[in-house]
Parts: C-alpha cells; structure tokens; sequence
C-alpha cells in the first residue's frame, strides 16, 4: 500500500537549448513555499538584473501564503478559523479567490469552506475514514459559510472539530499570478508542483512545453502542452495526497456536496492562456464534476483539458481558438 504522498505533476521540458547566446540563458531560483518547491527561471543573461526580480516573486508567493495558510497560526485565515462563528474582513488574496469561484460559475464543486471536513480525513496525519454522522455535521457546517463585500463568517458549528476556511486549492494559482506581476514581463516560467505559469517569449524562439505526468506512474509523462505565449497549466489528481483503507483511495479532493474524496477521475489538468488562479480553481472544480461534466465545461468554455478517468482512459479538448498545442506522449498506466 502506498502511503501519503506530494508529488509534483507539471514536468517542465526543454528549458533552453544548447547553444544559446549568453544573453538568452535563463536565471533560475528554487525554494521552498506554498508547501512546495517552487523554482523560477527568468530569461535573462543580467544576474544583478534576474536576481532582484526573483527575490520580488518569491516575497509576492510568501506573502499569499502568510494571509491564506490555515496551518500557520500567525496567518489571517487561521485567525479567522479561530473564531469562526464571528464576522471577520477577509484578507484581500481570500477575497479574490472566492470572487474568482464565483465569476467562473464552478462554487458548487470548488469550496473555500471545505478545512472542518478536511480535517475529519487527517491526510497529513493518520489517515482517517470520517463517521458518517460526524462527516454529515461537518459538510452542513461548512455550506452555512456566507460573504458579503468581502465580510464573511460560518453560521453553525459543528459537533466535531470546526468549521473554517482552506484555500490551498487556489492559494499556488494566484501566489503565481503575483510573482509573475513581480517579474515585470520578463519572459519567465514558474513551476510549483502541480501548478505552472510561463509568459513572454523566449529568446531562442522555442515555445514553452509542459509535461502531463502518469498519475499511476511518477515520472512518466502522457502529454505536453506547448505555446509560444503565455501558458497555464494546473493538474488536480488522486495521488497528490491520499491514503488507503480497506483498499479503497481516500484522497483530498472532496466533492463540496458530500464530502466524500470525488470519484470517476485519476487526474485531470486544465491549460490554456488564463491566469494561474484561473486554471488552479478549475482543475479542481472539473475534477469533483467528474469527465463528462468537466469536458463541456471545457467545450463551453473554450479551455484545454486533459484527463484520465478512474479507468485508466485519456480523454482531451483543445478548441481550435486557443493558441496551444496538445502532444499525446502515451497512454495512461492501466
């Protein structure tokens, strides 16, 4: 049985190329935030020039992860799950997330409110299958979440534990989108696990290329996503983090209306020419939809999507208005 794991899921390709002049090769930058390894590469031969920028992009990344974190006791959002019942102002980076859910019409398979239910599961502990009665208190609980103009607050508790916010399955997407403010249009790629922003065009004239990794394989990449612009990708799947009982996957992606790990998915990655915040929400909404749901989702909505359901199938939709091409490496482990 394999344990609880984090691995990463965008696999970044051909950086840069051998050869290239000196003003062309990138500065690159790896450190540890957001509850990931997250590098960034900015194409420029000026290091006094590269340097500072970074610096700039990866305090822009600490800092959403100072206001959002709900396990780091100083932050806003863990304040806020202190005294949930009470109404608080959300910090702004909570405030654009949940505005974003909204504006993309995905709230009821995308919720911030999901940390009490969260918990019932301990992935980063034990490993727990919920009580139903107990699971059943904690999903009311946290539909009872209401904002308004950016004041927010829960309505009920709960017989076990409590409800509060978690916004880790948008804080990456938008922590991104600032450092890519920070870097100023400097052709630039940034990859944290299962998240990747790439803008401006790179000097040797080669597009950005993305990998789609197996999710029953590590390493083994299915697809790229190639575009000479900018490029998100974001990828949601079942063995990001999980455990298993009884052989059965319980992993942390919950379907808002249950509670329960979503179902008839093993990943699904989401790209095109959106913000990073963007495609971080909607690669978990789609996923909790499951294939059928997610794929008109993406037709209607002109987004590229690639998944594999929960037997093993690869299924894609690129519409031909986006700028990006979908390169199927392989099929799927079965």
């Amino acid at each position: 049985m394999r344990g609880l794991v984090c691995v990463p899921i965008a696999l970044t390709l051909a950086l840069s190329l051998p050869g290239c002049a000196r003003s062309a090769e990138p500065v690159t930058q790896s450190r540890e935030v957001l509850g990931t390894t997250v590098s960034v590469t900015v194409y420029s031969g000026d290091t006094l020039v590269a340097a500072p920028a970074i610096d700039a992009a990866f305090a822009s990344m600490t800092a959403i992860e100072n206001e959002l974190s709900p396990y780091d006791a100083s932050s806003t959002i863990a304040a806020f799950n202190r005294t949930p019942l009470d109404r608080h102002a959300l910090p702004p980076a909570a405030v654009a997330i949940i505005d974003r859910t909204k504006g993309l019409g995905v709230s009821d398979s995308f919720s911030p409110a999901l940390f009490g239910v969260t918990a019932l599961y301990d992935f980063g502990g034990a490993g727990t299958v919920p009580d139903p009665v107990a699971l059943e208190s904690a999903v009311k609980a946290a539909a009872t979440f209401h904002d308004v103009d950016g004041v927010a607050s829960f309505g009920t508790s709960q017989t076990v534990g409590a409800p509060g916010l978690d916004l880790g399955g948008a804080s990456k997407g938008l922590a991104l989108d600032r450092a890519a403010q920070a870097l100023r249009g400097r052709p630039s790629l940034i990859t944290a696990g299962s998240s990747t922003l790439a803008f401006g065009s790179k000097p040797d004239g080669q597009p950005w290329r993305v990998g789609i990794e197996d999710p029953r394989e590590v390493g083994r990449v299915l697809a790229v996503v190639s575009c000479e612009g900018t490029l998100s990708v974001s990828t949601s799947g079942d063995y990001q983090v999980y455990f298993e009982r009884g052989g059965v996957r319980y992993h942390h992606i919950l379907d808002p209306a249950t509670g329960r790990p979503a179902r008839g998915l093993r990943s699904l990655t989401v790209f095109g020419t959106m913000s990073a915040l963007d495609a971080d929400i909607l690669s978990t909404a789609l996923f909790v939809m499951g294939p059928d749901r997610a794929l008109a989702y993406a037709r209607a909505h002109a987004l590229g999507v690639y998944l594999v359901d929960d037997h093993g199938a690869a299924r894609s939709s690129v519409p031909a208005s986006l700028p990006v091409t979908l390169s199927t490496e392989a099929k799927p482990t079965p």
